[in-house]
Parts: structure tokens; C-alpha cells; sequence
């Protein structure tokens, strides 16, 4: 019960990573904002409020102004504090800066990367009220190495790993700590859409992973909770990378089934 009594925010929570990063914080102890476009998010939170009352609900796009300090204000109000926030909403779009058109590269970097930079402008000073905070944004192994077809989605996950950067710079003497986690190859709704055979997809990246199999939600979840965990009170500004060994076999360099 690493989240006992702790107030939690994961974006783009409805699904995917999100959810399992939802969950876990919530068999942990943890009381749970799901903020999420996707209305299934309401259904999430009744699913696991079956077994208690800790997840609510907040259908929000992060990448909007308002909606982002509505969130928090929300978040204050059911729970009076914020102790975590996973940064996590996010698409993906293929295409090359000659093809993908100028509406799909603006909403790749507004929800992708704006949206860290606007939940987290409104989510620190509640942090700071509290006395300290932690601070977890998606990135990807697409925004260390790129991959062909890639352009806004890795551009978007880069800008991600040194906006983590200096947001731990910046906050660090408030006690408030900032990290991204970088998943590799995961087996969710959002990268497989893009393959035309999700199966071969999957075999695909067994066959080319070191560790032998696709990623699962749970292990970035994992990863995400240590990062949020009294674990790892003296690591903050770093990629953490979750990644099956993806970035030694340079799968990224070549026009691939998304790299998450």
C-alpha cells in the first residue's frame, strides 16, 4: 500500500496505460482521478469503485486551457490535495512532415506535449501548497530514437523528455520531483489501431525484442508506480526506459507498426 491516502491524477486514464497505472495506484491505497476525453472513463471509475469508493471520473481534454484548471480545481475539491500527477493523454498520427497535415501535427503536439505543460502549470502550485509532489510524463522510445513516419509523434515525445527536464530543474527545492517513463512496444488500443494485422504485430515484435514479447499496460504501470513510490525519492529529470531492449536492436530506424 505504497499510495495509501494519496491524491492521484492520471490523464488519458480511460485506457491503455493510463488505466492500468489507474488501477495500481488504486489496489495501492490511492484515491484516483481518471481525466479523459474518452467517456469509458466513467465506466472505469463505477468498475473500480465496485470494490471502494476511490476513482472518480472527469471527462477533460488536457490540451484545452480551461479544462486543464478545471481538472485540478476538481481534483482539490474531492480530495483537498494532489500528491501525483501522470501526465499520460496522448495519439499518435503516421505520417511525415510531408504528408501528415498541419490540423494532425497541431493536435499530435497539443495533446501529446501541451497538455504536460498546461495539467502541470495548474497541478505545481497545489504541489507546492502541500510541501512536495511527484510528477510522472509519457514519453516514448519514439522520442529517443525516431522511426520513419514518425515526425510529430516523436518530435511531440521528445519535447516531453526535456520539458521533464526542466520541470525537475525548476521544482526540485520545492520537494516536488519530475520524471518521464519511455515505453517501448505496448500492446495498447492507441499503437496497434495503426497495424493492419494486430496479431502479426504482436508476433512481429516477440520475434524482435530482446526480452522476447510486446510490452502489457501493466509493465509501464509498474514502472510508473515506482517512479511515484518513496523508492525513488532521490531520482528525478530522468527518461526511464521500459522498453523490452527496443533501443539496442535500432527497431526504430526502419518504417515500422507504431513504436508507442
Amino acid at each position: 500500500m505504497r499510495f495509501q491516502g494519496k491524491s492521484v491524477i492520471v490523464t488519458g486514464g480511460a485506457s491503455g496505460i493510463g488505466a492500468a497505472t489507474v488501477k495500481l495506484f488504486i489496489d495501492e491505497g490511492a484515491k484516483v482521478i481518471i481525466a479523459d476525453t474518452n467517456p469509458e472513463g466513467q465506466s472505469l471509475a463505477e468498475k473500480l469503485n465496485q470494490q471502494n469508493q476511490r476513482a472518480t471520473f472527469i471527462q477533460t481534454d488536457v490540451s484545452k486551457s480551461d479544462q486543464a484548471k478545471h481538472l485540478v480545481e476538481e481534483t482539490l475539491r474531492h480530495h483537498g490535495r494532489l500528491d501525483i500527477l501522470h501526465n499520460n493523454a496522448g495519439i499518435l498520427v503516421i505520417g511525415n512532415v510531408t504528408t501528415i497535415s498541419e490540423i494532425d501535427w497541431d493536435r499530435s503536439i497539443n495533446i501529446n506535449l501541451k497538455s504536460v505543460y498546461l495539467v502541470s502549470k495548474y497541478a505545481i502550485p497545489a504541489m507546492q501548497k502541500a510541501g512536495s509532489g511527484v510528477i510522472i510524463n509519457t514519453s516514448s522510445t519514439a522520442g529517443i530514437s525516431g522511426g520513419g513516419g514518425y515526425s510529430a509523434y516523436s518530435a511531440s515525445k521528445a519535447g516531453i523528455i526535456l520539458l521533464t527536464q526542466c520541470m525537475a530543474l525548476d521544482f526540485a527545492e520545492q520537494n516536488i520531483r519530475v520524471n518521464a517513463v519511455c515505453p517501448g512496444p505496448t500492446a495498447t488500443s492507441m499503437i496497434l489501431a495503426s497495424a493492419e494485422d494486430k496479431q502479426k504485430a504482436l508476433n512481429r515484435w516477440a520475434e524482435e525484442l530482446p526480452i522476447g514479447r510486446a510490452g502489457q499496460p501493466t509493465d509501464i504501470a509498474k514502472a510508473v508506480a515506482y517512479l511515484a513510490s518513496e523508492d525513488a525519492e532521490f531520482v528525478t529529470g530522468t527518461a526511464f526506459v521500459v522498453d523490452g531492449g527496443r533501443l539496442l536492436t535500432g527497431i526504430g530506424k526502419r518504417i515500422a507498426v507504431a513504436p508507442n
